[in-house]
């Protein structure tokens, strides 16, 4: 706290007038006139006998921050700790209003020398800080729970899923494979089936005379127009030996020669 006083000075013409006002600086508390002081806050005290200077450098900011001090001072024999924040002198906090009244104080003897942590919050906002982040911490966790059992059912779906699918791919597997197999008997079987109706065909045809089937082949393979010598008459059958001119082959029905339907560009001479 600061008193200011008015001083009067008197003039020529003895009339009184208002001079200038001088700062007084009241009397430093002893620590025991002080509240004790709050959690986190260290408080040192340097009675009258302790004279000279505390041997502290302080920054430029504010709150001051100790930069450093002198082992051998009177502040480094009572272990005021570095990198600590001035928070008050003799019970005044460091704030900008009492810059003024309480940097003196530290030239005065007693004087009560209170410092903080960098950092230091009174302890009821302390503890206001440490509820909200401990109801943010609850609150996440409870986030990370459910985000948790959430990617767990996920997880335990597609598993399930999968496993489901892998079991009918089985099941489809199988029935594809059952297909498969019924489709190769089926063609085996048709194939041996289409052998024995030719080898049965051909037995057939083997048994008419040599004489007769080679006059059938020189028949059909003659030139258009062209003689055959000495040919005999030849029943209409022998002509269904051959794939080409048969209308009848190993039990199929062919399409006979000329037959279809004439297209539009069809031409014939006559």
């Amino acid at each position: 706290m600061r008193r200011k006083q008015k001083k009067q000075k008197g003039g020529e013409n003895g009339e009184g007038e208002v001079g200038e006002l001088i700062p007084i600086v009241l009397p430093p508390k002893h620590s025991i006139d002080l509240a004790p002081p709050e959690e986190g806050i260290l408080r040192f005290e340097f009675t009258a006998e302790e004279q000279g200077p505390l041997g502290v450098r302080f920054g430029s900011g504010f709150p001051p921050l100790i930069l450093s001090v002198t082992a051998d001072s009177l502040a480094g024999k009572k272990g005021v700790p570095a990198a600590h924040e001035v928070h008050a002198i003799n019970g005044l906090a460091l704030i900008p209003q009492n810059k003024e009244v309480v940097l003196p104080c530290l030239k005065a003897r007693p004087v009560t020398f209170d410092v903080r942590p960098q950092g230091w919050k009174p302890p009821e906002k302390a503890r206001a800080i440490a509820r909200i982040k401990a109801m943010e911490e609850a609150e996440k966790g409870a986030r990370m729970e459910v985000e948790i059992h959430r990617r767990e059912q996920v997880a335990t779906e597609k598993k399930e899923q999968q496993e489901r699918d892998a079991a009918d791919k089985v099941v489809k597997d199988a029935q594809q494979a059952e297909l498969r197999e019924q489709a190769i008997k089926v063609a085996k079987e048709a194939r041996a089936q289409s052998r024995a109706k030719v080898e049965d065909f051909r037995a057939l045809i083997e048994q008419d005379p040599e004489e007769l089937r080679n006059a059938a082949n020189a028949l059909m393979e003659a030139s258009y127009g062209s003689s055959i010598g000495n040919s005999k008459a030849l029943p209409l059958r022998f002509f269904t030996r051959r794939s080409e001119v048969a209308w009848h082959w190993m039990g199929n029905v062919m399409e006979l020669i000329g037959g279809g339907v004439n297209e539009d560009e069809d031409s014939w001479d006559a």
